[in-house]
C-alpha cells in the first residue's frame, strides 16, 4: 500500500500492509491535517524511527476492527486523534494516517456524528486549551510559540477572560490581532505554555516564570521532549465530553487565515499555512504510478 514515511526524509513508499492488533482498528483516511508534528519531522526538530507512516490527525471511516474493539464501531467515520495513552504518538511513535490503510489504536479515535465538518480536525488542540483553561485562575499567561496549537489556545483562553500574551519564535513573523510580547526580558509570567517544540524554549522557561509560576508543556509522545524544566505539567490531547460543539464554535475567520488544502503531500511540508488538509487518497494515487514508489 502506498504510505508517506519517514526513511532519512519524507518520502512515498510502497509498504506492506499492517496487522490489526487486537485493540486497534483500521481506518480509510480521508483528510489529514498536516500540522507543527509534520514541520517537526521534517526540520529534524523531533526525530522519529525510519519507515514508521507520517500523519498524525485525521478524519477516515473504519474498515475493520481488532477483537477487543466494540464491533459496532465498524463503518464509523471516526476523528483520529495524535495521541493514543497506550502506545504514544501516532505517526511519530507508531504509523499514522498517510496511508491507504492505516492501524490506529481505539483510544486514539473519536465517533463522529452523521453530518460535520472540518473543524473537527482541530479537536486535538481545542481539548489541550480546554484543560489550560482549567489550569488558569486569573493569572498572568505567555504562550511561546505562534503555531495553530498556540493561536488557538491563545485565542480560547483570550475570550474566557484570561491576561494571556505570545511570543513568536519564527523571526520577522507578523500576528495580527494578538497582545504580543516582543522581549522577554519584559517580565515574568504566572503561567508559561510552550507550544513550540524547539529546545531553547524549554531551556528559557524556568527564568520567565514568577516564584510560584507554572510552565505547561502540551505533549503529543511519550518520547519528547526528552527533558523538562522543573514546575512543569504535561497536557495530552485526549477525548473529552461536549467538544466536538466547541469545535465548531471556531470562526470562520480564524479557520481560514490558518489552513489551507492541497492534494499532494510532500509539497505540503513544510506547511504554508499552520495547517493543510491534505485530500489523502487523491494525493496517494497520484503517488502511485511515481518513479518516486519503489
Amino acid at each position: 500500500m502506498i504510505s508517506i514515511i519517514f526513511n532519512q526524509g519524507i518520502i512515498p513508499k510502497d509498504v506492506v500492509e499492517r496487522p490489526i492488533n487486537n485493540d486497534f482498528v483500521l481506518v480509510s483516511p480521508d483528510k489529514v491535517l498536516l500540522t507543527f508534528i509534520e514541520n517537526s519531522v521534517y526540520l529534524g526538530l523531533l526525530w522519529v524511527r525510519p519507515w514508521t507512516i507520517l500523519g498524525s490527525i485525521g478524519i477516515g471511516k473504519i474498515e475493520a476492527v481488532g477483537v477487543d474493539v466494540d464491533q459496532t464501531l465498524q463503518g464509523k467515520n471516526v476523528l483520529v486523534l495524535p495521541y493514543s495513552r497506550k502506545y504514544g504518538g501516532i505517526g511519530t511513535e507508531i504509523d499514522g494516517l498517510l496511508t491507504e490503510k492505516a492501524v490506529i489504536p481505539d483510544d486514539a479515535i473519536v465517533t463522529l456524528p452523521e453530518k460535520f465538518n472540518d473543524k473537527v480536525l482541530l479537536y486535538p488542540f481545542v481539548s489541550i486549551a480546554t484543560q489550560i483553561l482549567d489550569l488558569v485562575k486569573g493569572e498572568k499567561v505567555l504562550i511561546i510559540g505562534s503555531g495553530l496549537l498556540g493561536l488557538l489556545t491563545y485565542q480560547y483562553l483570550l475570550d474566557n477572560s484570561v491576561d494571556v500574551s505570545i511570543y513568536t519564535d519564527i523571526s520577522g513573523k507578523k500576528i495580527q490581532g494578538v497582545k504580543e510580547v516582543k522581549n522577554l526580558e519584559e517580565g515574568k509570567w504566572d503561567i508559561v505554555i510552550l507550544s513550540t517544540m524547539r529546545g531553547w524554549a524549554r531551556y528559557i522557561a524556568e527564568r520567565l516564570i514568577t516564584e510560584e509560576g507554572r510552565i505547561i508543556v502540551p505533549v503529543f509522545m511519550n518520547t519528547w521532549p526528552p527533558t523538562l524544566p522543573s514546575r512543569s505539567i504535561k497536557i495530552y490531547p485526549k477525548k473529552m465530553d461536549g467538544l466536538l460543539q466547541k469545535t465548531e464554535k471556531i470562526s470562520d475567520k480564524f479557520f481560514s487565515e490558518n489552513i489551507a488544502y492541497s492534494d499532494d503531500i510532500l509539497s505540503s511540508i513544510p506547511t504554508p499555512k499552520n495547517g493543510v488538509i491534505v485530500n489523502v487518497k487523491k494525493a496517494l494515487a497520484s503517488y502511485a504510478n511515481s518513479s518516486f514508489i519503489t
